[in-house]
């Protein structure tokens, strides 16, 4: 991949949180000396991985290179890091105020969004035929309150293989149910090709609305029966 806007926007947008939550948690790393080699790292990875199409052609590219950030500051760290830590660091470097607020901006449960995530994945899946890019389905709903999307291709497993760190891979879904959640709604998810599943199936609802209490509904009874 070319190093575009794209990677060096997600490196000032998830660094500034994800530094001071480890300098918080690591006292005594030298903390400018991890950014500098991260950064390195970070440009090396995007240069290595294949193409999977320009921003304006696949917006999943955001997330391409937000997994490259995380990935690139987990292998500077050489070994100090352990799971619990980046998945942990994930998560801070999501609390980044130019991260929620992109996602709250977004208006998800439209019918125009409908469209446009159709269009988006329609562009996104002809952007490359790479591993590296996702391959994704998107199923309208009843109404605007809920979408279904699957994806049968995630390019951060492909990224995680690439640098030998798939188990790491599972720790960034967590961008997905928080995205959600911002935009004002609730991911209901089964399974993850991170995790082994066949597809990653993202089922959305608006949060509060019919779907989202007739799922609840659902999930209830089916702890009781089990």
């Amino acid at each position: 991949m070319k190093y575009t806007y794209c990677e060096t926007l997600m490196w000032h947008a998830l660094t500034p949180p994800l530094f001071r939550w480890l300098k918080e948690r690591k006292p005594d790393w030298d903390m400018a000396a991890l950014k500098r080699d991260a950064k390195k790292r970070y440009r090396q990875m995007a240069l290595r991985t294949p193409e999977i199409g320009s921003l304006s052609k696949n917006s999943l590219r955001i997330c391409l290179s937000g997994g490259m950030v995380w990935l690139s500051v987990y292998e500077a760290a050489e070994r100090r890091m352990d799971e619990g830590c980046f998945a942990e660091m994930v998560l801070a470097s999501m609390e980044a105020p130019l991260v929620k607020g992109s996602f709250r901006k977004k208006k998800l449960f439209t019918v125009e969004a409908q469209r446009k995530r159709m269009e988006n994945a329609e562009k996104g899946n002809g952007a490359a035929c790479s591993p590296f890019n996702w391959n994704t389905e998107v199923i309208p709903g009843r109404d605007a309150d809920e979408c279904t999307v699957l994806y049968h291709q995630c390019g951060l497993c492909a990224l995680g293989r690439q640098e030998n760190l798939i188990h790491l891979v599972p720790h960034m879904c967590v961008l997905d149910t928080l995205s959600v959640e911002w935009m004002g709604g609730v991911l209901y998810r089964t399974k993850t090709l991170a995790t082994g599943g066949d597809c990653c199936d993202f089922y959305m609802c608006k949060k509060g609305s019919k779907w989202d209490l007739e799922r609840q509904a659902e999930l209830a009874q089916y702890g009781k029966e089990s």
